[in-house]
């Protein structure tokens, strides 16, 4: 990128090309691919970003080596937020302590399964996906303090509600946690760019 061109809105943090690039651009989208290289570079930096990606399956090596770079980079990150950005993450499909790298609190149980969304609170965030039933690959055990539940799904005999979108406010910014296995709706995306 010179410097006379435009810095994009989203970062895609990933550690190669991904289809979600294409998912981005399909929807009008200007996005980044952010790898793990680009991440640790002296110049790098979020300025100018509004919304960063971290895929599903980041916690998972036979999807992805991202994890050890958000690790590294969590600073950054965490300054990305509370400076006003959004960032959102998906489901990690790994029972390991992939979310120890956030200023907020997430415990996650990998369960993939297709399930009936339920909202449990009125957000913008709700509309992450525009139908009822989707694929998860888990849910969130534990949301700190911070977390609100936005979407669940019911389980179970007792039909207690398991988390399936979290969004923790921190700083001026967002932290957008989910388990829905499915790329965002365009609409949520405007949302999280400050576009609706």
């Amino acid at each position: 990128m010179t410097n006379n061109e435009p810095k994009r809105e989203i970062a895609l943090l990933w550690d190669k090309d991904t289809p979600f690039m294409q998912h981005l651009a399909d929807k009008g989208f200007d996005c980044e691919l952010i790898t793990p290289n680009l991440l640790f570079a002296p110049f790098f930096s979020f300025t100018g970003y509004k919304l960063v990606i971290v895929p599903a399956g980041f916690g998972n090596e036979q999807y992805s080596g991202i994890l050890k770079g958000l690790r590294a980079s969590s600073v950054p990150i965490k300054d990305f937020v509370k400076a006003g950005g959004v960032l959102l993450l998906s489901g990690a499909l790994s029972n390991k302590d992939a979310y120890n790298w956030l200023p907020v609190k997430i415990e996650y149980v990998m369960e993939k399964r297709r399930v009936r969304i339920e909202v449990v609170k009125d957000n913008k965030a709700a509309g992450i996906v525009e139908k009822e039933e989707c694929m998860c690959d888990g849910y969130f055990e534990e949301a700190g303090t911070e977390g609100e539940v936005i979407l669940g799904i019911k389980d179970g005999k007792d039909e207690k509600t398991k988390a399936i979108l979290v969004v923790s406010e921190y700083g001026a910014g967002e932290i957008i946690a989910t388990t829905i296995h499915e790329y965002p709706s365009e609409r949520f995306i405007k949302r999280c760019l400050g576009r609706e």
